[in-house]
């Protein structure tokens, strides 16, 4: 696609934006990591205005911290706000689930059945890795299957919070088998169409990753 002069500086904005949050996201950028613009403006090869911009934008959505006469960094989350996000995420996956059982298509259910048997092969050798990016792909169909857009936008900006520091959990020795049960006895729950089955079952699946996530949070502040 080509842009002309007076799309162009937005348009970079935007490509900026997006890889610096997936920097971010990945882990290869890390909470309180420093974004200076010189460099991240040679890589795009453009003027700093864009770069300032991207960083902005972030800004608004708790991704990036400005400091004043400092820079930017990728912001620190406190455990005491962290654990704050997942009592909040806890309770919209629950109301999602409970959605989901009562809402969700045959077809929809079958998909959802699909990403969890993809899971199975990360539990031998527990690759975190790719089971991060199924666990993302098995909650988003469950998000989807609720046929509630408010709640799928409101979950997915806690999750997106809470990205950088998510996939943490899953290195905890037997944490991917325990999940992988877990997601099975929701798919079961939906299934059988029984909502409060569901919701209660997912409330109990990410309160458990979250007090994983907040032992795990509180010795990364030890160690740093």
């Amino acid at each position: 696609m080509r842009f002309d002069m007076s799309t162009k500086r937005p348009y970079r904005t935007e490509q900026i934006a997006n890889w610096i949050r997936d920097e971010i996201m990945s882990g290869a950028l890390l909470p309180g990591s420093r974004l200076e613009e010189r460099p991240i403006s040679e890589r795009f090869g453009v003027s700093k205005t864009p770069v300032r911009e991207a960083l902005i934008q972030l800004s608004t959505t708790g991704l990036v911290e400005l400091r004043q006469r400092r820079g930017a960094i990728v912001t620190v989350l406190s455990v005491e706000q962290v654990v704050s996000m997942f009592e909040v995420m806890t309770e919209l996956e629950s109301m999602a689930a409970n959605f989901a059982a009562l809402r969700m298509s045959p077809a929809d259910r079958e998909e959802l059945a699909k990403i969890h048997r993809r899971g199975e092969e990360c539990i031998p050798h527990e690759d975190f890795e790719k089971y991060d990016v199924i666990n993302k792909e098995f909650h988003e169909q469950i998000y989807r299957g609720s046929c509630n857009e408010y709640l799928e936008a409101n979950i997915k900006d806690v999750r997106r919070r809470l990205g950088v520091y998510r996939r943490y959990p899953f290195q905890k020795p037997g944490r991917i088998l325990q999940s992988f049960s877990d997601h099975g006895q929701v798919i079961a729950a939906i299934s059988k169409g029984d909502g409060e089955a569901a919701g209660k079952i997912m409330r109990d699946h990410i309160s458990s990753g979250g007090r994983v996530f907040a032992d795990l949070v509180v010795e990364m502040r030890r160690q740093s």
